[in-house]
């Protein structure tokens, strides 16, 4: 009896073990990559993904600055102003490592909490009428960063405290010369990585010399105290200026703005300007260069952004005149996409936590795309 049994028991065991082997290996289904384009009816939409997958956008409304939180499909979760006005324009908002948020401005800086609530407002200022703060980042030590200008033609460099209390401010470049810090970022080593824009011009001018159309692209590596431990200006006889950097993961920094060899014709700008894209090696020594024809050009209007992609390749966004928003993306590793969009330009480009990005444009619109720049183009 045992020796018919035996071969039983080892078919219903092997059954089992084959139904086990089966669950065992089946794929979990992945979630779906959402994109959106998404109008919010607010022109200079900065913008940056939040810890639980949404996003939280900046600028101006009714005379006020402007905080709106939006879920990860792009729905409106809060929003709320402060009285510290909507004049000018800026990336400048971060979510804080205490789940709340900064916002810097022409007119100053605001904490609010992780619902929007003002915590603390900082509108203190040294040179000139405004602070005028184009940047913003929270370092890993626990400090937030501000950079901006021009204060009396000089870039200025803020070091607040957690509560909103300066703790440092420093001037870069020269009086009368318009020169300007335009983004700033954590260096790889923990140190401060600066660009904006050096004026070409000396002492001996007048201070009405129209400085704006004779710049360099500005690179600066700084202490955490704002000192200074190198600096680098790249460019022609003409006008180059630097709007925003990204730390490469493979070391180096990777700037954008614009450029345009006007021959001291500025208004062959219209029709000449370019898209100037740089890379830089940890010590600031220039690696890489390329230019892009088409970009529109607008006096004074830092209009570009960059961010890195999952694959170590380059995304920016700047607006093309012809075509609107500007998107475009290449690197060793990635398939070279151009793609044009609603928006009136490019104002800020991120990379999200799905691999794809999150852009906000001058018009107001959000855009939301996958890895290869594709987005639901139903706009809402």
């Amino acid at each position: 009896m045992s020796k018919r049994i035996t071969p039983l028991l080892l078919f219903i065991i092997f059954a089992f073990w084959g139904c086990e082997d089966q669950s065992d290996n089946s794929i979990p289904a992945t979630e779906p990559i959402i994109t959106f384009k998404k109008d919010i009816e607010n022109n200079k939409s900065a913008i940056k993904q939040t810890k639980d997958g949404g996003y939280i956008i900046a600028g101006g409304k009714s005379g006020s600055a402007w905080l709106l939180k939006i879920d990860k499909n792009g729905e409106e979760v809060w929003q709320n102003t402060y009285s510290l006005g909507d004049f000018g324009y800026t990336r400048a908002v971060i979510q804080t490592s205490d789940g709340g948020y900064l916002y810097a401005s022409w007119e100053g800086i605001v904490k609010a909490d992780s619902n929007g609530v003002e915590e603390w407002k900082n509108e203190s200022q040294e040179i000139g009428a405004y602070p005028y703060y184009e940047d913003v980042i929270e370092h890993s030590n626990g400090y937030y960063y501000a950079v901006g200008g021009p204060g009396g033609g000089q870039a200025q460099f803020v070091k607040f405290s957690s509560s909103g209390a300066v703790l440092t401010r420093k001037w870069f470049g020269s009086n009368c010369e318009d020169d300007i810090f335009r983004s700033i970022t954590e260096s790889n080593d923990e140190m401060l990585v600066v660009v904006g824009e050096k004026s070409h011009g000396n002492q001996s001018y007048d201070c009405a010399f129209n400085f704006m159309y004779y710049k360099d692209f500005w690179i600066l590596k700084l202490k955490k105290n704002g000192g200074l431990i190198w600096e680098k200006t790249y460019g022609g006889p003409y006008m180059e200026k630097a709007d925003d950097v990204v730390a490469l993961e493979d070391g180096g920094y990777a700037m954008v703005g614009d450029m345009c060899s006007h021959n001291y014709n500025i208004s062959t700008c219209v029709s000449v300007a370019k898209v100037l894209y740089m890379r830089v090696d940890e010590d600031g020594n220039l690696t890489e260069e390329k230019t892009f024809s088409g970009l529109k050009f607008l006096e004074r209007m830092p209009y570009f952004s960059i961010t890195t992609t999952a694959r170590g390749g380059i995304a920016w966004t700047a607006e093309h005149k012809v075509h609107g928003t500007w998107i475009y993306k290449w690197g060793p590793n990635e398939d070279t996409v151009n793609v044009y969009s609603d928006g009136i330009g490019g104002f800020e480009i991120n990379r999200t936590v799905d691999e794809g990005f999150i852009i906000g444009t001058w018009g107001g619109i959000i855009i939301k795309t996958d890895s290869e720049l594709n987005y639901d183009e139903n706009i809402y």
